[in-house]
């Protein structure tokens, strides 16, 4: 067991050299078969639609959305609280715990499965659509030109998380879980203030990178906001980048990556005996270098993928037009790295919902309520952990594979699906080899 982002434990011990080789070759073998065994035509285009969900279902999620609006309205409000005036003890205070498990972790794994639930219950939202109906203004538009319009400004925001996450050497630290989520709501709102409620959608990173999560989820609601059921991942053929939204991705992929990257003892020896801000300048570095890594890889991939087809399109055009096989991915190294510390720390979240601030209350009647490490093994964290990426692996390919057959004749589209694949498998291989040497 070993501390990660100072916030609670996590199990992520090494997995077996078997099951690294066997999940690793599984995935090269999926692949290839996918290449050439899969369907000639698109299909995920047709499935992205879905079907209509029964009344009754989309009135109980309807209702339900209001009354989460409303709940993750006052927990922002309790958290922002906690954060300034609460106890300074990790384990006694709702602040980090609410940022590094619920929100970012909880709402990954929640995005995939229900949907882009973030957008209905998202605090931000809530309070400047709210100053937009005070104004007398649309809060769906924004008036947002140029940058200030793409993904650009959420890719910021999510590269400042992962800093304060994985460089800063005192991530759980009140004043600094208090600083980001103050600095961040304000640039948020003033942001929103200034171009309209709208912006919230394409500015604030946690809700682009959760509605990007959400095309992998059975249930979806459509243009005219009426629930429909889908095959999960199909969505995945319906999602259309803007500039940025790639950017937000690979900060995504790329931060996950670097935590694998410090559970090593390559990373350990490299660190040595470094604290405070010596310690932050590596890790800073560390984050910076493999987020261009992990992109630059992508971008050579998109470059040959275009030589191969013979496709002259520009090369960041073509880069987020095959963005979105990559989403499968993020949600797969998300959960391996991620599974243990929302199982166990999720159990603490509920026991800190009674005493927000650690003043010793009982709201709930939950304050007392101790972590049970027994709820899953050490074998099974492992069996998810590889699962979660070699599935990540196989649902990039069939969305990829999906893109090219749409868009070029068969045998062009397998040829111009190497060099993703290739990128695809590396990004496997080498999430699994964090996990073998963690």
């Amino acid at each position: 067991m070993i501390l990660a982002h100072g916030v609670g434990s996590r199990a992520d011990l090494p997995v077996e050299p078997w099951l690294f080789a066997y999940s690793a070759a599984f995935a090269l073998l999926i692949s290839f078969a996918a290449l050439r065994l899969l369907w000639p035509r698109p299909r995920l285009a047709d499935a992205a639609a879905g079907t209509a969900a029964p009344a009754a279902l989309g009135t109980v999620a309807s209702v339900l959305g209001t009354v989460v609006q409303a709940l993750a309205l006052v927990l922002f409000g309790v958290t922002l609280l906690a954060a300034w005036f609460g106890e300074d003890a990790v384990s006694a205070n709702l602040a980090p715990t609410a940022l590094y498990i619920a929100l970012w972790i909880g709402m990954q794994v929640a995005s995939a499965v229900l949907g882009d639930v973030w957008r209905r219950i998202n605090p931000l939202w809530t309070v400047a659509s709210a100053l937009d109906r005070v104004r007398g203004r649309d809060p769906e538009t924004s008036t947002a030109t140029g940058w200030w319009a793409s993904n650009w400004p959420a890719a910021l925001g999510l590269l400042a998380f992962h800093w304060l996450e994985l460089a800063y050497f005192e991530p759980a630290s009140l004043t600094a879980v208090a600083a980001f989520i103050s600095a961040y709501t304000i640039v948020v709102l003033v942001a929103a203030s200034r171009f309209g409620a709208g912006w919230v959608r394409t500015g604030d990173g946690f809700a682009v990178l959760f509605g990007l999560l959400g095309a992998l989820s059975p249930l979806h609601r459509d243009d005219g906001g009426r629930l429909r059921l889908r095959v999960p991942g199909a969505g995945l053929a319906a999602v259309e980048l803007r500039r940025g939204s790639l950017g937000v991705v690979l900060v995504v992929l790329g931060g996950t990556t670097f935590d694998g990257v410090t559970r090593t003892q390559w990373w350990s020896d490299l660190v040595g005996g470094r604290r405070e801000w010596d310690l932050t300048a590596v890790n800073t570095v560390g984050l910076l270098l493999t987020i261009a890594t992990v992109a630059m890889a992508y971008l050579v991939a998109i470059r040959v993928l275009g030589a191969l087809a013979r496709d002259d399109t520009d090369l960041m055009e073509q880069a987020r037009r095959w963005g979105p096989s990559l989403i499968p991915i993020v949600l797969g190294y998300s959960i391996a790295h991620y599974f243990s510390l929302l199982v166990f720390e999720g159990q603490s979240f509920l026991a800190l919902l009674s005493d927000p601030l650690g003043s010793g209350r009982d709201l709930f009647g939950t304050a007392e309520n101790t972590i049970d490490f027994t709820v899953v093994t050490a074998d099974q964290i492992a069996y998810t952990q590889v699962a979660a990426i070699v599935i990540g692996h196989i649902a990039g390919v069939i969305a990829a594979h999906d893109k090219a057959v749409e868009r070029y004749p068969h045998r062009t589209a397998v040829l111009s699906q190497y060099p993703l694949l290739a990128v695809m498998v590396a990004y496997t291989v080498s999430g699994l080899l964090l996990l073998l040497n963690a």
